[in-house]
């Protein structure tokens, strides 16, 4: 009679409450000096990594290897530590040496104990790590200059005076958390970092010229997924140095036999014999080859799966292969973390209903289980809603309801498997299974094909979840895509839905040309707003009043009522629209975020964004169409005067933009031409009138006025006109003052015109005199004498000898020839004639 797992075999109690933790090993511990080792290793399986490094450092330290340093390779969680503790436990304890090592190697190890330093980055001793290994060799008073004052970098020759001749094994774990430590500690020119890798380094450096001395250290790549720039430097140089002399180590190798080895060492305290195993790998031969004859699978030779079984036996040789699918996950420990997973597996075999496997897979977790979904959730947290909805949730799930009609667990079964071959998270990784490799993976003495291939179908048919794809299929975190992005767009939150419609109106009404306005706040709380810089925009959402009463209520209440522009909308149903269509495409914005390029639903997704997104543009656009701006009525209140957008708001860009068609809204007669879009000859007058008429105090003896006042009043006065950009005031401003209509104090005060007319007269300079006739060539500006003056001079009274010669001038004096008017005359003249030149 053939014999199940259960029957056969018996378990770790640990499995019922089995905590990653446990697998951790206290390197601590060790040199405390917490036990002999002899339960160690009764619960470890010596792997061919750990062998290397029993011989290669226990030679060393018997002076008979040239080999010092040793670099332990894994990722997190890979047996490191463990490995570290084996050697420390061999070389400080001989009577653990003939039950551990090999016969060819026990007697080339003639040493007795060892000295013993180990060190954990995630401590951080006040003698720093050169303190704390030489303390633990008994050198604490050699190394105490190196630290009591401040550290100070451990040289070659320091260490080889500390380590000496004797038997030394020095062990190095975790250092990354020690290093980015103390890449923050500054010291002089550098940091703690830098003494740390000087001094680790010379260690090294000293350990190849110590014969007895090994050092082993755990890999540093991949340790720290943050790092800073001076970790970075001191991981990748400390890296270097110890790859230049080290001989590299992976403790574990995952990819052959020994996890299995591990497992079982660990989890399961009896295995069945060779009989027992033998019986259960011809049945699954037995099963498969009917399958194969059935067309219900391709199998490989059916006598490589019955060598596969005695070598993985308990566990189906599927599970290796799953396994590594989901192994190099982010974030997986692949020793401990694979340890912990395989408990809640066997947790579930265990506590199954009916005792009927014969070969463990991952089909047999029970997803009911608190424990197990605890574990799918630490490596797949995306997967959950599909382990609730398509597996298992206590009968509620679709798998379940097919079981409970069909009176199996096939369905279960399926998607459970299917579910542990979709657990990578890794770029480019592969997923699923093809309908081979499901029956083939399932396939058990007492099952039939049958039972798999229907309850795939029906599956397909129910599950939300289930996936195909190039004949291969998985589970994914997406759902059929119309109930994900129904679900989906139901259960946003409020708030991230009002954050994206403010970011959407925020992009599309974004000032370019800063015409009409210079800022927008899109919907804010109108009672934390404040004006008082540039013309603002601002987007309230429709409410079903014209305008929106609490808009209404913040402009009643305002000082500069003349500086604000308000969107909204006429009907608070289409405000509701929007946010229904933004919720839809935000849903599966989501989604189609998720997919890749080749994904079953990707096409489908990326169709479905096309659409949301002009569904969500053509609401937004109907239900933003509504202009609120500054006016005064004909009795003389200010108030907000409204005006529609026709054919909605436009969202493109340049002349297609919703600023543009604001501009323009707000330039023309509608808007009873609110915006000035530029000042030029043709307005400038009327500009300057209406400055003089609103923008000055009233009274006829109110000429001058502040600036800043008339800023003020500009901002505050609805019936001032909107002058083009931030700077329009002062562009008008700037025109009435070189047409001499406004005058700019040095107090700051403005004077508007008409201002008296200024006397004619001219200023009279000396451009040069003439030393050999005496003549002397004058120029001569007129001021205040309007666009052609005319300068009239006299040739009467000149003194014998005495001559001037006269340029007239508008700017800078110029001589000009006498021809053109200039003459030589007697100083004393006083008849008045005509200037003959031409006038300036």
């Amino acid at each position: 009679m053939l014999t199940t797992v259960r029957q056969a075999c018996r378990f770790n109690p640990a499995i019922h409450d089995y905590r990653m933790s446990q697998g951790v090993e206290n390197l601590a511990g060790l040199i405390e000096g917490e036990g002999d080792g002899q339960a160690f290793f009764e619960r470890n399986y010596v792997t061919q990594g750990m062998e290397q490094l029993f011989r290669e450092g226990l030679l060393r330290l018997s002076g008979r290897s040239d080999q010092a340093v040793f670099e332990l390779t894994q990722a997190m969680g890979g047996g490191k530590t463990h490995m570290m503790i084996a050697l420390g436990l061999l070389a400080r304890h001989p009577h653990l040496r003939p039950a551990v090592l090999p016969p060819d190697l026990l007697p080339r190890v003639d040493f007795d104990q060892a000295r013993l330093a180990a060190f954990n980055g995630r401590n951080n001793p006040d003698h720093y790590l050169w303190g704390e290994i030489a303390s633990q060799l008994g050198a604490a008073e050699a190394i105490r200059p190196y630290w009591v004052n401040g550290p100070r970098a451990v040289d070659q020759r320091l260490w080889k005076d500390i380590i000496g001749d004797t038997p030394t094994l020095i062990l190095l774990d975790e250092l990354p958390p020690y290093l980015d430590y103390a890449s923050t500690q500054v010291f002089g020119q550098g940091t703690l970092a830098n003494m740390v890798v000087y001094s680790l380094s010379s260690l090294m450096s000293a350990a190849l010229e110590l014969p007895r001395c090994a050092v082993v250290i755990s890999n540093l790549s991949g340790s720290y997924q943050a790092q800073t720039r001076a970790l970075r430097e001191a991981i990748s140089n400390l890296q270097q140095e110890t790859r230049r002399q080290a001989m590299t180590i992976t403790p574990v190798q995952l990819a052959g036999s020994e996890i299995y080895e591990i497992l079982k060492k660990r989890l399961i305290d009896d295995l069945p014999g060779e009989t027992v195993v033998a019986g259960v790998a011809e049945a699954y031969a037995r099963q498969v080859k009917k399958a194969e004859d059935g067309g219900y699978i391709i199998a490989s030779s059916l006598e490589r799966l019955a060598e596969q079984i005695r070598e993985t036996y308990p566990f189906h040789p599927s599970f290796k292969y799953l396994v590594a699918l989901f192994k190099e996950n982010e974030g997986f420990r692949q020793t401990r973390g694979l340890m912990q997973f395989t408990a809640r597996l066997l947790k579930s075999v265990a506590e199954r209903p009916t005792d009927d496997v014969f070969l463990i897979g991952a089909q047999h977790l029970n997803l009911n289980d608190d424990q197990v979904r605890d574990e799918i959730e630490r490596i797949a947290p995306n997967l959950m809603p599909a382990v609730t909805h398509d597996i298992a949730d206590h009968g509620n799930a679709v798998a379940e309801r097919l079981d409970a009609e069909g009176n199996g667990d096939a369905a279960q079964q399926t998607m459970t498997l299917l579910l542990a071959s979709s657990l990578s998270r890794a770029v480019g990784s592969r997923l699923g299974l093809s309908e081979s490799e499901i029956v083939e993976f399932l396939m058990a003495p007492t099952r039939q094909p049958d039972e798999f291939m229907h309850a795939l179908r029906r599956l397909r048919e129910t599950a939300w979840y289930l996936h195909r794809e190039d004949q291969r299929f998985f589970v994914r975190e997406t759902e059929n895509l119309s109930r994900q992005i129904e679900r989906n767009a139901r259960e946003i939150p409020q708030p991230r839905i009002d954050s994206a419609l403010v970011n959407r109106l925020s992009g599309i009404l974004q000032p370019v040309r800063r015409v009409a306005y210079q800022e927008v706040h899109v919907l804010p709380r109108l009672d934390e707003l404040r004006l008082g810089g540039p013309r603002t925009l601002i987007v309230i959402k429709p409410d079903g009043k014209v305008p929106p009463a609490e808009l209404q209520n913040f402009f009643d209440q305002q000082q500069e009522k003349n500086n604000l522009l308000v969107l909204t909308g006429q009907d608070s149903l289409l405000a509701d629209a929007v946010e229904d269509r933004l919720r839809e495409l935000y849903a599966i914005e989501q989604i189609h975020k998720r997919l890749r390029p080749g994904d079953t639903l990707y096409e489908e997704a990326r169709d479905r964004l096309e659409d949301a997104e002009q569904r969500f543009a053509k609401a937004l656009s109907a239900a933003y169409n509504r202009l609120h701006f500054p006016a005064q009525s004909p009795d003389g209140n200010n108030t907000l005067a409204a005006v529609t957008i026709d054919q909605g708001l436009k969202l493109g860009e340049g002349d297609q933009s919703a600023e543009m068609q604001i501009e323009n809204l707000l330039a023309g007669p509608r808007a009873d031409y609110k915006l000035v879009r530029e000042l030029g000859r043709d307005n400038l007058d009327e500009y300057f009138a209406m400055a003089e008429t609103y923008l000055w105090p009233s009274g006829a003896n109110n000429r001058r006025t502040p600036w800043k006042d008339v800023v003020t009043r500009a901002k505050c006065l609805p019936v001032w006109p909107w002058m083009p950009g931030a700077n329009g005031l002062e562009t008008l401003k700037a025109e009435a003052l070189k047409q001499g209509r406004w005058r700019l104090g040095e107090d700051g005060y403005i004077e508007k015109g008409p201002f008296p007319k200024d006397k004619a007269t001219v200023n009279v300079s000396v451009i040069a005199v003439k030393a050999d006739t005496g003549e002397t060539i004058l120029s001569l500006t007129p001021r205040h004498a309007g666009d052609s003056p005319v300068i009239y001079w006299s040739t009467r009274g000149m003194s014998p000898g005495c001559s001037r010669s006269a340029t007239p001038t508008t700017s800078s004096p110029r001589k000009e020839p006498s021809t053109s008017g200039s003459k030589t005359q007697p100083a004393s003249t006083k008849v008045r004639r005509p200037y003959g030149g031409s006038p300036t």
